[in-house]
């Protein structure tokens, strides 16, 4: 039997998915956070602290639950675990929680690694600024070696972006501001125009509102406007005369 191949299958990828070039130090005693020379990686904002943040299926039907930053129960996996299968198997635990950065022959470059008894937990970092909501998918095993991806834009430097999922100016905003300036306009014309008025053209009284006929005509004309809004087609036609 030809057994070397599938060896050297199983020893390639598993330098593919282990290999990191940098282990994170813990940023400010969290194992969830790393600074790294191209800005920071923050994961508390997916972690939760009621359960697992994650539970998903892979193609066989078996049941993966995970929680980043901080340990859970689950079934048979006791307090403390970050990776549980099935609700009896750990596969990780939260004290064993690292980020790696500069990941050689990987795509992200980026991961948070777990292990336990017999096992590893390779979590893929993937940013995506897109994706407000975080999405885990399971990727395969190798060995003793179970692989996720986990998509967010907390995976990416710096975390979510201001243009992530929402304008970063919320419309009500825009109008506010718009309202204001436009007020602002106003105030500015007049105390311009009036200093003008009475500087320049020695005016007095009324007289200093620049434009002050136009100014003064102007509820006049809203009241005309009205008044032809609301009155009925006929009444406005009856003054004039058919030309049949």
């Amino acid at each position: 039997m030809k057994w070397w191949p599938l060896l050297l299958t199983y020893v390639v990828g598993l330098s593919r998915h282990v290999r990191a070039d940098t282990l994170c130090p813990k940023e400010g005693g969290s194992s969830c956070k790393c600074q790294t020379p191209s800005g920071l990686i923050d994961l508390t904002p997916l972690s939760s602290t009621t359960g697992p943040s994650f539970t998903i299926k892979d193609s066989s039907g078996v049941t993966y639950t995970y929680n980043p930053c901080q340990g859970f129960s689950d079934g048979g996996c006791p307090s403390g675990t970050s990776v549980c299968q099935a609700s009896t198997t750990v596969l990780g635990t939260i004290g064993t929680e690292v980020i790696h950065y500069d990941v050689a022959l990987s795509i992200t470059g980026l991961l948070i690694a777990y292990s336990a008894t017999g096992s590893r937990v390779q979590v893929n970092l993937i940013c995506n600024q897109t994706a407000t909501t975080p999405i885990l998918t399971y990727n395969g095993k190798i060995i003793t070696l179970t692989v996720f991806d986990l998509t967010s834009c907390q995976c990416c430097y710096g975390g979510c972006t201001p243009s992530a999922g929402s304008s970063a100016v919320a419309p009500g905003i825009i109008g506010i501001v718009f309202i204001v300036v436009i007020i602002a306009a106003i105030v500015v014309y007049f105390m311009a125009g009036s200093i003008y008025m009475s500087t320049q053209r020695n005016a007095s009284g009324l007289d200093i509102i620049p434009n002050r006929t136009f100014w003064l005509e102007i509820p006049f004309l809203i009241w005309d406007g009205m008044k032809f809004s609301v009155s009925p087609c006929r009444d406005r036609m009856s003054g004039y005369k058919s030309l049949k």
